[in-house]
């Protein structure tokens, strides 16, 4: 085969190789999209259809051992609270940590719930939000059509939560909450003057991005802000139950969890558990 034969056949043979492949644009194309959550099974046909669709199963990306502000900054504890904090810390050190409501079967409180590493179920109502936690079964109702507790509403471990929709964020203030709990498992306390405001947006059609700010001015010398995300999850949130040891059975080894609050605690019943 001469030269101009060879140059010829190389030169079609390269263009058909060319119009073959397919281009990055129809390899881009042919990719599934991320799943688009939006459940129609927990969504009441009644919601606006210009109200985000956020509801179906979510996955926290986040973890609620440390919640950190977000900006880097140190946690703004006050005196007590950094006291507080730092003794948990070195307790944990030496292998001896001290009460874990949530470890003990408790609820994690807002806003430890936020990030908590389970899946959640989000169903949404024109009057509520329902968040259902896989963790110990808990679940949150969010007032979409109140603007605050009602008279005499007795705190509780989740407290009080409205919400309303500003453009695409969904922002739920908590208030009325107990104080028994801890901000994050390395035990930030919090009091039950601290009031949580959430914003939840979808960044992406699976992607749904939290950003919580604590206002506790009985901990914290100012309010300061965290952020949490969760995948789309394609199953249900489990049945989870929580089983916790019995040891602290008399009111002398109760009094005595009181006084130490130490892993005595692990064992006391329930309703008194808070008590540690």
């Amino acid at each position: 085969m001469d030269t101009r034969s060879s140059l010829f056949w190389g030169a079609a043979i390269g263009a058909l190789l060319v119009l073959s492949a397919p281009s990055q644009a129809q390899l881009r194309a042919a990719a599934p999209p991320p799943q688009a959550m939006g459940d129609a099974a927990r969504r009441d046909i009644r919601v606006p259809s210009s109200v985000p669709n956020i509801s179906g199963t979510w996955l926290s990306q986040s973890s609620n051992r440390s919640i950190m502000p977000l900006d880097g900054s140190p946690t703004p504890f006050l005196p007590w609270a950094r006291a507080f904090f730092d003794n948990r810390t070195a307790a944990e050190a030496r292998g001896e940590p001290l009460f874990d409501p949530n470890a003990n079967c408790l609820p994690s409180g807002v806003p430890r719930v936020v990030a908590v590493p389970y899946p959640l179920d989000i169903v949404q109502t024109p009057e509520l939000t329902v968040i259902a936690i896989e963790v110990m079964h808990n679940y949150r109702i969010i007032h979409m059509d109140r603007t605050a507790p009602p008279p005499g509403y007795e705190p509780s471990y989740l407290g009080y939560s409205v919400g309303h929709w500003e453009g695409d964020q969904l922002v739920v203030v908590t208030t009325g909450l107990n104080g028994y709990t801890q901000v994050d498992e390395e035990g930030r306390p919090k009091s039950s003057d601290m009031k949580v405001t959430e914003r939840y947006r979808k960044r992406a059609p699976n992607l749904l991005e939290v950003d919580f700010t604590i206002d506790d001015p009985r901990t914290y010398t100012h309010p300061w802000t965290a952020r949490g995300s969760s995948l789309g999850h394609p199953t249900r949130a489990w049945l989870n139950t929580c089983a916790k040891r019995t040891t602290a059975t008399s009111p002398m080894q109760l009094a005595s969890c009181v006084a130490t609050r130490t892993r005595a605690c692990h064992t006391v019943s329930l309703h008194l558990c808070w008590l540690c």
